[in-house]
């Protein structure tokens, strides 16, 4: 029996492989392939580009630089493109020549309005900057649980994830849900669920996916139990909304408080403003996360590069407080996370998007529709024609020499052709500003408040990688202990 399952599967999949190839292969054919080209090899190149995509999409980065290349996968081919001509071609293109697309096919969605809440945000942060900081502050106590001087192993992605999932939430929906366990332990899952739904995007055949992929945004699952924990929330603020207007003298300075203010209709219904929040939930906590695992993970491996961070942190502190521009000023702390980024993109390709109708980049190439296209970001980021000794994590790299200003392309927010974690032109992340504060008060806190060292004294934990997505090792471990004077 199983033999026979195997046996139709493998024909359907040939079936669906073939057909792809078969209507695309003719507009495909100028664009040079990497890994395998023939009809059967091709599920021999796709099952190895999802072992080690990253190596595959290296050799077509050296090979084929600033041009594209395609490479096989289970849905079809990948185009992967490089070089500022191409990637400016990509910026540039509208939405109905090239659009773009999530890394899931799940049903969360951020409309126009709740992207200019998102970028909001940012500047709202001197207001709510004592409340970040109040709950990084908290966090690290309840997450750490130190006591004394002893050092103590912690979990390291698990730990970050937790805390900058409540700093998140503290400008997302505050007090005191913000520290709810169940609300928490909520938007931690949906991350999981949504990274897991991912992974099975990616690696399995589209036609396998529906049947393998779990809706998990249901009123029966998560969306559910955010709606029963946010109700009653919603219900008082519309309750204090109707009766005294806008302007409330205790109205929360929190983003749920600005969506129901623009809010009409059917967008006030707590079904859609639990969407909302736990859609802007994943999006601010999952990637931050990792990053700042990688972050925490390069700080515990290099303890010779923490006392110029203390050293800048404790001298900007002490002139301007725990302000934006404090923050700002922190040049050290930001080349620090952009180095981060540079070396550990959550993925090796960026700016993922799908061809509506043939699309032809400036040199030519065609694409066809239906197509996936995306940027060698990865590779970019390691190109010692662009930087200087690429593979080694230098974190001052863009930080003044002088401690004096910086060069606003150096910041870490600065998105070019050259740098590609947050994308380009009008649908880079608009979290970034918001985000990236975040960070840097986060590792600031720790390098003035901690001392950290790893398990394994000087080893940076490995990566773990699933097709073209990378992430921290989840099981590492970072020591905490109390900074001693």
């Amino acid at each position: 029996m199983s033999y026979t399952v195997a046996f139709v599967g493998s024909l359907l999949l040939a079936i669906v492989v073939s057909k792809y190839l078969k209507t695309s292969e003719s507009k495909l054919d100028a664009i040079p392939t990497v890994g395998p080209n023939g009809l059967f090899s091709y599920y021999w190149g796709a099952f190895k580009y999802n072992l080690r995509a990253h190596e595959i999409i290296q050799e077509g980065y050296s090979k084929y630089k600033g041009k594209a290349f395609k490479i096989a996968n289970w849905s079809g081919w990948d185009i992967i493109v490089s070089g500022p001509m191409l990637i400016e071609d990509m910026k540039k293109a509208p939405d109905g020549h090239i659009s773009t697309i999530g890394a899931v096919s799940c049903n969360l969605k951020v409309d126009r309005t709740t992207t200019y809440q998102v970028a909001q945000l940012a500047r709202s942060l001197d207001a709510q900057l004592a409340d970040i900081r109040d709950e990084i502050t908290t966090s690290f106590v309840d997450v750490l649980q130190l006591k004394g001087n002893e050092w103590v192993s912690i979990p390291a992605m698990d730990a970050i994830h937790q805390i900058i999932c409540r700093t998140s939430n503290r400008a997302l929906v505050g007090l005191p849900l913000c520290r709810d366990p169940e609300w928490i332990a909520l938007n931690l899952q949906i991350t999981t669920d949504v990274i897991k739904e991912a992974v099975a995007t990616h690696l399995l055949p589209s036609f396998m996916a529906p049947y393998v992929v779990i809706p998990f945004m249901t009123e029966a699952g998560s969306l559910g139990r955010g709606i029963k924990i946010l109700r009653p929330i919603v219900e008082e603020h519309q309750r204090c909304l109707d009766e005294y207007g806008s302007g409330w003298a205790e109205k929360p300075n929190n983003m749920l408080s600005w969506i129901m203010d623009e809010a009409k209709g059917e967008e006030r219904s707590v079904r859609n403003l639990a969407i909302r929040i736990m859609t802007i939930n994943f999006t601010a906590n999952s990637d931050s996360s990792m990053v700042f695992t990688h972050a925490l993970f390069y700080l515990a491996a290099y303890p010779q590069y923490i006392n110029q961070l203390r050293k800048e942190v404790e001298t900007v502190i002490e002139e301007d407080g725990w302000s934006k521009d404090a923050l700002a000023r922190m040049h050290k702390v930001d080349s620090f996370l952009k180095e981060t980024l540079r070396l550990e993109c959550i993925g090796f390709v960026s700016m993922l998007r799908k061809a509506m109708k043939d699309f032809t980049f400036s040199d030519g190439t065609v694409v066809p529709a239906g197509s996936l296209i995306s940027i060698a970001s990865f590779p970019t980021h390691l190109d010692n024609e662009i930087y200087n000794n690429p593979n080694a994590f230098e974190p001052f790299r863009f930080a003044p020499e002088d401690g004096e200003g910086i060069n606003p392309r150096n910041q870490m927010t600065s998105i070019n052709s050259e740098y590609l974690p947050f994308g380009l032109g009008r649908h880079a992340c608009p979290g970034r500003f918001f985000i990236s504060n975040v960070m840097k008060a986060m590792l600031a806190h720790i390098v003035v408040t901690y001392d950290t060292k790893l398990e394994d004294k000087g080893v940076r934990p490995a990566n773990v990688t699933y097709g073209v997505m990378s992430s921290p090792n989840p099981k590492a471990k970072v020591v905490f202990r109390k900074r001693l004077p």
